[in-house]
């Protein structure tokens, strides 16, 4: 028999019962308690626990394996997962979905030399006596310039009326493609947790 009453204890101001039992499982026998109507006994108590023997060895299944990915699965496929290493596919690579590189527009630019003058100030000491002088130099620079260009500008007739400046836009990659992958999983074995009799 895979289900044994070892014994019960009535719920006071309830309608059912404890039912103490062993469970036989894949081989090994767990203590296990759980709830019955109040008004069996004997052979009527035992037919109705052996009717429910898949739902109590599920229940201890559930007690010693609480991450497995057949949690919910009938008793035999959890089984099965037992008898098979009880492993679950754990995803290490998640997959990607392919994409086409996203592309923006803006102005393009140039590096320019600038002159410009730098003045200077100092204070020297000539003859006894301190003069401030002031010294003049041209400096070179490199500056980050936005490109232009001139276009011709018309009035509402047609009629050219002069020269209009516009920047000279270029496309860029805002962010590169990306090649799709294939999700990559692991079997990973789950470890069976410590029974603790609950009688």
């Amino acid at each position: 028999m895979a289900i044994t009453i070892n014994k019960t204890t009535a719920i006071e101001n309830d309608h059912r019962q404890w039912v103490f039992m062993t469970v036989s499982v894949l081989g090994e026998n767990y203590k296990y308690v759980y709830t019955a109507p109040k008004d069996l006994s004997g052979d009527a108590l035992q037919s109705y626990i052996d009717g429910r023997e898949d739902f109590y060895k599920k229940k201890v299944l559930r007690n010693l394996y609480p991450d497995a990915d057949v949690y919910n699965s009938s008793l035999e496929d959890f089984e099965a997962w037992v008898s098979a290493g009880c492993k679950n596919a754990v995803v290490t690579t998640p997959a990607v979905e392919a994409s086409d590189a996203v592309m923006g527009e803006r102005q393009k630019t140039k590096t320019i030399e600038v002159e410009e003058e730098v003045s200077n100030t100092e204070i020297v000491k000539e003859g006894g006596k301190y003069v401030e002088k002031t010294t003049t130099e041209t400096m070179t620079k490199q500056v980050v310039s936005g490109v232009t260009e001139e276009v011709d500008l018309f009035d509402e007739d047609g009629n050219k009326i002069g020269k209009h400046t516009i920047p000279v836009m270029e496309s860029y990659e805002v962010s590169p493609a990306v090649e799709a992958v294939d999700e990559v999983t692991e079997d990973v074995v789950i470890s069976k947790k410590t029974w603790v009799d609950s009688h």
